[in-house]
């Protein structure tokens, strides 16, 4: 099987593009500062519980394909997944210079430098209906930041594992998006109707309940790995 990866949901095999070296899998890098304390030995650390970004690097060749095309395609913003972690996707920007180094007249070398989030997410990530109150498990390594609509009508309070999301002015129905931390019904911000934190949904099993008039609860779990 030939190594391969997929950016903004085209796959290099459809470039003509052989991969030579895919990135490594590697944990991204925690923000943890040091922090010397006079007259003391050794340091103090502080863990803010974020991770860096970081860069994963493809080594390709080209045999007789479109250099102009291939380099439309290779920049911007996206997402990305490599074949040695084929039911992962990870958000990424090409930043890099993507040089093309002429071997023979028809060959040709290039490194892609994909600078991407710290973690890996499921591809897979499938909508969860609930219709009555229940657990939910997340398989992930990481808290996710998922996106959950409610279907309902008037004062809800959404209630994940002891923490409540208060809901008011409710019609029809609220999205909750955890990821970017907005409230809204359709393009309507619903910011001001909502009390609490995002909720998030930690490692394991996670407790799922609501009071109000509620039909439906609709979620996306973003399962995400370090």
């Amino acid at each position: 099987m030939y190594s391969y990866f997929i950016w903004n949901n085209i796959s290099s095999l459809d470039k003509n593009i052989m991969v030579n070296k895919l990135p490594g899998t590697e944990r991204p890098e925690a923000n943890i500062s040091k922090i010397g304390i006079p007259g003391r030995n050794g340091f103090l650390t502080q863990d803010d519980g974020t991770y860096q970004g970081g860069i994963k690097s493809c080594e390709c060749s080209l045999d007789n394909g479109n250099i102009r095309d291939i380099c439309d395609w290779l920049k911007g913003i996206g997402e990305v997944i490599f074949s040695n972690e084929p039911d992962k996707k990870y958000k990424a920007v090409i930043i890099n210079k993507v040089s093309f180094v002429k071997i023979i007249p028809i060959f040709h070398t290039f490194i892609i430098q994909f600078d991407c989030q710290p973690f890996g997410y499921d591809i897979a990530n499938s909508l969860i209906p609930l219709t009555a109150p229940g657990t939910i498990f997340n398989p992930g390594t990481v808290n996710s930041k998922p996106v959950i609509k409610i279907f309902g009508i008037g004062s809800i309070d959404l209630n994940i594992n002891n923490t409540v999301v208060h809901l008011t002015n409710v019609v029809d129905s609220v999205t909750i998006d955890s990821d970017i931390m907005d409230a809204y019904k359709d393009t309507a911000s619903m910011n001001n109707n909502m009390i609490g934190d995002f909720p998030e949904l930690i490692v394991g099993i996670n407790n799922i309940a609501w009071t109000g008039t509620v039909t439906q609860v609709q979620i996306i779990p973003n399962w995400r790995y370090l």
